[in-house]
C-alpha cells in the first residue's frame, strides 16, 4: 500500500501519524486501516497525532475488528521478560557440588521460613538436655514407623541431627506427617530435649500471593504443551484446527474476537517426541530424526499469527540434557526456531514476565509421577487424573522436586533452580497430558493437555490422556475457559458460556 493512499485516509479523518505509526499501517491491508481510523473518529478524542502510545492506548476498542479482519502484526513486539537463566556447568561433577547444592537450597528456604516470625527459633546444636519448647528449621532425611506404630522422624540443619517423634494419636499430625517426603525443609515445633523432641505442628514454607494480580489489557493468554511432533500419535489435523482458530479463519465472529485478544501462548515442553527416549521408541516414529522433528514443529509454529509471542521451555522428550535445570532447547537440533521472531526459547524450568507484570512459571514436571508415588492421598484418591493436586504440593513446599533422587539434576552450588524463590502469579505445567485449572493462595495452576493420543507406555502405567484441551485466562479480568479441539465438527468451551460452533 502507498504511504500516500494512508495518509490521504487519516488526513480526511482529521489525523496524522507519526513515522513509526506510518511505517507499521504500511503493512497492513487497507480496509484494516480504514478500520482503525474510522473508530480513532469515533472516539472523538482529542489528540490529531496517532503515535504508538496513543495507538496501544486504544488497541483493545479495535483489536477484534482487527484480528477477524487478519491483522498480521501487532504494534507491540514487547512484554516479554525472563527471569531465569540458563544453568551452564562445565566441570566434572562430585559430590562436593550436591553438599553445597543443598546447603544453597536449606539457606534459600531457611529465609522464607524465618519470616514466618516463629517463637522460640533454634538451632538443632543448641537444644540442651533439659526439657523445653522450640521450633527447629529442619530438613527431613528419614522416615519410620516405630514397633508402637508411631512415626519417627530424623532431621538435620546445618549445625546438627535430632530424631522427632509423633504419637499415633494425634491423628491430624500424624497423617499429615506421613506425607512429607525426604529433604523437605520445615520448621517442627517441638517439645523434648537432645536425647529426643516431640513433633506438635508443622510449617511448610508455604507459597501465597496476598491478592489475585488484573492486568489493564483485554489480553488472553493460552497453556499447550506435549506436542509430541514426530510420533505416530500426533495429533495433527487437531493441532492444525487449534491453529486455524487461534488466526480467526474459523469459527463465528465471537469466538474469533476471543481468539484474537490471545497474545501469549506458553508451550511448556515435550515439544517433540524425541528418539531413543524410551526402548523400541522407533517403531512408534513417523518422523525418525530429531532434526526433522523440529523442522515440522518449526513449520506449524510459522503457521500461527506473528502478533503471538510464543514462549517455549523443553522437556524430558526435546534434545536436551535430561537433567534438570534443562537448558533451552539449543539451535544445533532446531535452528529454525532460533530464526523466528516471535519464539522466545526458554530453560525449564523457567520464570517469565509478561505484560503488566504478570510473572509465569514454567515447568514441564518430570516430578509429578514421583509426587504421585510418594504422596498417598494422591496416589489413591486422584491418580493421575488431577495434576494441579501435585502442583498444589510444590508451592507448600516452595519446591518443584524436593527429594534426592527424584528426577535427574544438575547440583548447583549457587542457586537450586527448582526452589520458588519468586511466587508466580501463575504455574504452567504439563507431562501430564491432562489439562485442569485451580487456583492455591492466590496462584493460579495451570496443568496443560497434550496433542498425541494414547501411547502405549500411558496404558501400561494407567495414565489415559486427554488430548487437544487449550486453556486460556484472561489477563484482565480473569476469566478462564478450556477450549476442545478433540471434536471433528466443531470447538467445545468446557468453561465459560456456550460457544460450540460449526466449522466454517
Amino acid at each position: 500500500m502507498e504511504k500516500k493512499k494512508i495518509l490521504e485516509i487519516c488526513i480526511g479523518k482529521g489525523f496524522l501519524l507519526d513515522k513509526e505509526m506510518l511505517e507499521y499501517f504500511n503493512k497492513l491491508e487497507i480496509k484494516n486501516v480504514e478500520s482503525i481510523i474510522d473508530i480513532f473518529f469515533g472516539l472523538g478524542i482529542k489528540e490529531k497525532i496517532i503515535n504508538k502510545k496513543l495507538f496501544d492506548k486504544n488497541i483493545d476498542k479495535f483489536r477484534n475488528l482487527l484480528v477477524i479482519e487478519n491483522l498480521e502484526e501487532n504494534i507491540d513486539k514487547k512484554g516479554i521478560k525472563l527471569l531465569s537463566t540458563d544453568f551452564n556447568f562445565s566441570k566434572k561433577i562430585e559430590v562436593a557440588d550436591f553438599v553445597a547444592h543443598f546447603q544453597s537450597r536449606y539457606e534459600e528456604i531457611k529465609k522464607v521460613l524465618e519470616g514466618k516470625d516463629i517463637d522460640n527459633l533454634i538451632s538443632i546444636r543448641r537444644i540442651g538436655i533439659n526439657n523445653g519448647i522450640y521450633s527447629i528449621i529442619a530438613t527431613v532425611i528419614e522416615k519410620r514407623i516405630t514397633k508402637n506404630k508411631n512415626l519417627l522422624i530424623e532431621v538435620e540443619d546445618l549445625t546438627g541431627n535430632s530424631i522427632i517423634l509423633i504419637n499415633k494419636e494425634n491423628t491430624k499430625l500424624f497423617n499429615e506427617a506421613k506425607e512429607m517426603m525426604l529433604d523437605d525443609i520445615v520448621i517442627f515445633r517441638v517439645t523434648g530435649s537432645s536425647d529426643m523432641l516431640f513433633a506438635n505442628e508443622i510449617i511448610y514454607p508455604d507459597a501465597f500471593l496476598a491478592e489475585e494480580k488484573y492486568g489493564k489489557l483485554d489480553e488472553y493468554v493460552a497453556f499447550s504443551g506435549d506436542l509430541h511432533i514426530g510420533s505416530k500419535m500426533f495429533l495433527e489435523d487437531n493441532f492444525l484446527k487449534f491453529i486455524n482458530w487461534l488466526n480467526g479463519n474459523i469459527g463465528d465472529a465471537r469466538q474469533k474476537a476471543i481468539a484474537c485478544k490471545i497474545k501469549y501462548l506458553f508451550l511448556t515442553g515435550d515439544n517433540i517426541d524425541g528418539v531413543g527416549i524410551y526402548q523400541d521408541q522407533e517403531k512408534l516414529l513417523n518422523i525418525k530424526s530429531c532434526k526433522g522433528q523440529y523442522n515440522k514443529l518449526e513449520e506449524l509454529l510459522k503457521k500461527i499469527r506473528k502478533n503471538v509471542q510464543i514462549i517455549m521451555c523443553p522437556g524430558q522428550h526435546d534434545s536436551v540434557w535430561v537433567g534438570e535445570q534443562q537448558k533451552s532447547i539449543p539451535s544445533k537440533w532446531a535452528p529454525g526456531l532460533h530464526n523466528m521472531e516471535n519464539l522466545h526459547l526458554v530453560p525449564n524450568p523457567s520464570l517469565v514476565e509478561i505484560n503488566d507484570g504478570f510473572k509465569v512459571l514454567m515447568y514441564h514436571g518430570a516430578s509429578i509421577n514421583r509426587f504421585i508415588d510418594e504422596i498417598s492421598e494422591i496416589r489413591i484418591k486422584y491418580k493421575h487424573n488431577h495434576p494441579t493436586k501435585v502442583v498444589r504440593e510444590m508451592l507448600k513446599r516452595r519446591h518443584l522436586a524436593p527429594t534426592h533422587g527424584l528426577m535427574d539434576y544438575v547440583p548447583n552450588r549457587n542457586n537450586d533452580a527448582m526452589t520458588i524463590n519468586i511466587i508466580p502469579d501463575i504455574i504452567a505445567t504439563a507431562d501430564q497430558h491432562r489439562a485442569e485449572v485451580d487456583v492455591y493462595n492466590n496462584i493460579l495452576m495451570v496443568a496443560s493437555s497434550c496433542w498425541q493420543s494414547i501411547t502405549p507406555f500411558e496404558e501400561k502405567v494407567g495414565n489415559t490422556p486427554d488430548p487437544c484441551k487449550v486453556p486460556l485466562f484472561n489477563l484482565k479480568t480473569r476469566e478462564i475457559k478450556i477450549i476442545d479441539f478433540s471434536d471433528s465438527h466443531g470447538i467445545k468451551w468446557n468453561e465459560g458460556e456456550d460457544l460450540v460452533c460449526k466449522l466454517k
